[in-house]
């Protein structure tokens, strides 16, 4: 089930805070919550719902036996979680590179990927390996241990939240009316990201791919750009703002990339989850930095083959994590020189890759991929009639994405706060900020609106990294 699903909207959602709310004590909400995860991953994919508790099981049974900096009680429970991530995402993908295919000529293994393994696979090794290092005590029963590893919220999109940061939140939490305020306005703006501006953009990108045109591969490539932001930091957001409610705090992955001056700086700015862990769990055991030029750079080759083999089993996405390891490299060689030109200078050259490296992303066919890049650089007419009728028709959506992906609404939202509350005791709720709280909700309940309407009739484009 998606979080832009109607059913989700106005009948699991609404039940399972009522339910929530409804129980006194912290264990009983901890099994609502259990309870409510894993009929919203049944909903999706009710045959690998064994898998998702067998999985849990042995990884908690596991973790009660790693010992601190005890290596060989870490190896194991890594090992296997690899095992399991790469026999449902990559076997197929490997049986192919030795020409091993079905009669179809597709994968020999015709199973579906597990709806967000990757990231709950990736939740587990840092659960291991941090239990390893002595940062936290393994978890004190199943229970709370499966709901680090299932709760609805994150598990299908992330963020990637580590154990070491939930692990008081999980016994202990608390849901203030402010905090339940702030998650509901947070995930109505996620929610308008998705459905009004994502799948939209999504909608002009089809277009965009099914003309022969140089322009159209260009806007097309820009509006796949603006898709893949406002898609899973829309996802996020709403992800953020569901955890706030329940009493959780869960780690921020996106600060405004599409700002960005440099690869290293967007790549700071990313899904910052995914990359603090293969920073953290990857890069650092290697070497890091630390053993010269020439192991740092196999490091950050590895590092960004295995982010690129992340996203998925396909060579476009092993290419797209290899092409950023490549501007990586170089810019840091270039780096006293780029620092040199103007501000507006280093993000059209920063944006032009990162829009070079999105068509890497969405073209999961080489030759399809071959014959985009090819229009943009010149292979056949650049511009047709149809092309003039998407633009005229996308305009208004292309300024929306690039305001939104801006720093345009963060400010506002500062100085909006800055003008009626803050500066202001918590304890004084003056009529300053009941305007504050009433703009804030009267906001969010024009986007449900939007959202709902948008969605009546039309079912939502499925998340893009819901299937990672």
């Amino acid at each position: 089930m998606e979080f832009s699903n109607l059913y989700f909207l106005y009948i699991f959602l609404p039940l399972t805070i009522a339910a929530y709310f409804l129980i006194p004590k912290m264990r009983g909400k901890n099994i609502a919550l259990i309870a409510a995860s894993l009929l919203f991953y049944t909903m999706g994919q009710p045959y690998y719902l064994p898998l998702l508790l067998l999985t849990a099981f042995g990884n908690y049974w596991l973790g009660d036996r790693i010992y601190n900096k005890d290596r060989r009680t870490v190896i194991l429970p890594v090992a296997l979680n690899i095992a399991v991530l790469a026999l449902f995402k990559y076997l197929n993908f490997f049986l192919g590179i030795f020409g091993i295919t079905g009669a179809d000529g597709g994968g020999v293994i015709g199973w579906a990927l597990p709806i967000g393994i990757s990231f709950y696979t990736f939740q587990m090794i840092a659960y291991h390996v941090d239990a390893y290092k002595g940062k936290h005590d393994p978890a004190p029963d199943f229970l709370t241990f499966l709901l680090y590893v299932c709760m609805f919220p994150k598990m299908l999109m992330g963020p990637i939240v580590r154990y070491n940061d939930v692990k008081d939140q999980l016994l202990r939490r608390r849901s203030s009316p402010r905090a339940i305020f702030e998650g509901g306005v947070r995930f109505c703006v996620g929610l308008a990201k998705k459905v009004l501006i994502a799948d939209y953009a999504y909608l002009a990108y089809s277009e965009l791919e099914a003309l022969s045109y140089g322009a159209a591969a260009w806007l097309g490539a820009l509006m796949f750009t603006f898709y893949i932001y406002f898609e899973f930091s829309g996802c996020t957001d709403m992800a953020i703002g569901l955890g706030r409610i329940f009493g959780f705090k869960y780690p921020e992955n996106f600060d405004l990339p599409y700002t960005s001056k440099s690869i290293t700086e967007f790549w700071r700015r990313w899904h910052m989850t995914l990359g603090a862990f293969f920073r953290d769990y990857v890069y650092i055991p290697l070497g890091g930095n630390r053993k010269g030029k020439a192991r740092q750079i196999l490091n950050l080759f590895i590092v960004w083959a295995l982010t690129g083999l992340w996203h998925g089993a396909n060579w476009n996405y092993l290419i797209w994590g290899l092409y950023f390891f490549a501007l990586l490299v170089a810019e840091k060689q270039l780096m006293p020189k780029l620092e040199k030109l103007p501000y507006a200078a280093r993000l059209l050259i920063t944006m032009f890759f990162v829009l070079i490296g999105w068509v890497i992303f969405s073209h999961e066919s080489l030759p399809a991929l071959g014959n985009s890049l090819a229009m943009m650089f010149g292979k056949g007419s650049f511009w047709g009639a149809p092309v003039g009728v998407i633009l005229r028709n996308s305009l208004p959506l292309i300024a929306i994405c690039a305001i939104g992906s801006s720093v345009l609404p963060k400010w506002f939202s500062f100085l909006w706060g800055a003008l009626l509350v803050r500066g202001r005791k918590e304890s004084e709720f003056s009529a300053m900020q009941l305007i504050y709280a009433i703009s804030l909700f009267l906001f969010a309940a024009l986007l449900l609106y939007l959202c709902t309407a948008s969605l009546v009739g039309a079912a939502s484009k499925p998340s893009l990294y819901a299937s990672f």
